[in-house]
């Protein structure tokens, strides 16, 4: 597994999402949605910023008094986000809840999204939801983490 699971979590996150969420464009990282649609951005805080994003955090502790193991206990942040064209605040809104509902059923499938090393993954430590009407349209945003647990 190497010094932290967040690479493995990350990736086997895009990958089960991209599977799961066919109506959704998947991002691994920031992705260009200058075009109004439904968007999961995996590894992301802030899909508007323009500084690096915080795409995870983690704490190790020792697993056993002989040093050859950790425990990680982590947090991958991901951004749903909806934009329409209409400018229906109600439908943007319900379309983040929508696509944090689907991750959250996803990870409740899979608890361990098939990394040997992931002892178990939930939904929503955190969530924040931001929205923006003008006349491109409405936008919602809602910034959520996943938490796992891995043994290393």
């Amino acid at each position: 597994m190497g010094t932290s699971a967040i690479p493995a979590v990350i990736d086997a996150l895009v990958t089960a999402a991209t599977t799961a969420l066919p109506g959704i464009t998947v991002y691994d990282g920031v992705g260009d949605s200058q075009n109004p649609g439904d968007y999961l951005m995996v590894g992301v805080d802030d899909p508007d910023g323009t500084r690096p994003a915080n795409a995870a955090d983690s704490q190790q502790d020792w697993a056993n008094a002989t040093g050859t193991a950790r425990n990680e206990h982590g947090d991958i942040t991901c951004a749903a986000v909806s934009w329409n064209g209409d400018g229906n605040a109600k439908a943007a809104r319900d379309s983040v809840f929508a696509t944090a509902a689907a991750v959250e059923n996803l990870l409740r499938s899979d608890v361990s999204l098939g990394v040997p090393a992931l002892l178990w993954t939930s939904y929503g430590t955190a969530t924040k939801l931001t929205q923006a009407s003008n006349t491109t349209g409405a936008l919602a945003q809602l910034v959520f983490r996943v938490h796992y647990e891995a043994r290393i």
